[in-house]
């Protein structure tokens, strides 16, 4: 089952430090929302190659979880 980043949005986190909410669709039509912090955040972005969260729709799941795990890997 396969699915994309079909919106995002900034949402502020603890002392109001800011986090985008990605929302995944699912080909199945399931949603799922994933909250990703500021690095993960312009991990995300840097390895979908944009400059604005908004030009992250479309892009796939996968990219998501490979932000996840970069940067809890500490992989440049």
């Amino acid at each position: 089952m396969s699915a994309i980043i079909s919106a995002v949005r900034l949402a502020a986190a603890h002392e109001g430090v800011a986090e985008i909410i990605v929302s995944l669709t699912f080909s199945n039509g399931g949603c799922s929302e994933v909250a990703l912090d500021q690095a993960t955040a312009a991990r995300l972005m840097q390895n979908c190659g944009v400059p604005q969260a908004e030009q992250l729709i479309g892009h796939g799941w996968e990219q998501v979880r490979d932000a996840i795990t970069g940067v809890y890997n500490g992989v440049e």
